[in-house]
């Protein structure tokens, strides 16, 4: 059984017994932990497992674990991947087959959300993402994200929401949706594996964010903070964006060497990151300098 399926298992089952995850985390692990069990971050330990099968009466109250689902949720988590990756290519491969299943979902109007935005056509892609909220159910639009647990195409589509907001001059509202995930994704310590890679991204948008309100200090905190991020998950072929971001900044503080070295470092990274057919065959961790 996948980590997600077992999760998503457990998840169920608790609603079904109108059981809060603090009832059944009491005692057997932290809330935090049950989360990322439920939503396919964590595998439990057997005994722990067990523990939370017996709180919800046992092996007999459980519903079917659905396959269908299980690979589904695998296609979504592969689609944001390749999304954030720049390899939007190979996405054709994925909506193949996760149509192949007859889902109409809210992932479809997030695919072609994102499709929507890389043509730099706002007007189709907010109505989609909009779309996504209200299927799913989610609040958020600077208002606090108050789902119990996102997707990841679900956290990046607040991401693209935010994006299209600047593209409409409508900043303010921007920021607090880019705010209100920042503080859904740090309290709810969804920052490993894919959310890990989203959370960096989001970081990125935060240090632009503050590019268009003018504040430089505010930009390259965020950078600082991204790029740690970056360094401790090995997320190299981040880097780019972030050192453009750092470039921006540093030219509106008039430090023109500064800004030629980020720019400089961003074109050798994106040089790195084309030469590379893929991770498999050439990591981009290479030795680089460290500026700053």
């Amino acid at each position: 059984m996948s980590e997600y399926c077992m999760g998503e298992m457990i998840k169920r089952t608790r609603k079904m017994q109108n059981m809060s995850q603090e009832e059944l985390a009491f005692g057997i692990c932290s809330v935090s932990t049950l989360s990322r069990i439920e939503n396919g971050l964590e595998t439990p330990a057997r005994a722990t497992f067990e523990k939370m099968i017996e709180r919800l009466g046992g092996a007999k109250g459980l519903p079917p674990c659905d396959t269908t689902e299980d690979d589904a949720y695998r296609l979504r988590h592969l689609a944001v991947r390749n999304i954030i990756r720049g390899q939007q290519e190979k996405n054709d491969f994925v909506i193949d087959e996760y149509e192949s299943f007859g889902r109409e979902d809210a992932f479809g109007d997030y695919m072609r959300a994102s499709q929507y935005l890389e043509e730099h056509n706002v007007n189709e892609c907010i109505p989609l993402l909009k779309s996504v909220f209200a299927q799913k159910g989610i609040k958020g639009d600077g208002n606090g994200i108050d789902y119990a647990i996102l997707e990841p195409y679900e956290v990046h589509a607040f991401i693209l929401y935010a994006k299209c907001l600047c593209e409409k001059g409508e900043y303010a509202k921007a920021e607090k949706t880019l705010n209100s995930l920042k503080k859904y994704l740090e309290e709810s310590y969804n920052t490993d594996g894919i959310y890990g890679e989203l959370y960096i991204v989001l970081l990125a948008e935060c240090a632009d964010m503050a590019i268009i309100r003018g504040n430089s200090a505010e930009c390259l905190a965020m950078c600082a903070l991204a790029l740690n991020e970056i360094d401790c998950r090995g997320k190299t072929f981040l880097k780019k964006k972030v050192f453009d971001i750092k470039a921006k900044a540093y030219e509106l503080d008039g430090r023109k060497e500064l800004e030629r070295e980020c720019r400089n470092y961003a074109g050798v990274l994106a040089e790195l990151i084309k030469s590379c057919a893929s991770e498999r065959k050439r990591p981009v961790s290479v030795v680089m300098f460290n500026y700053f």
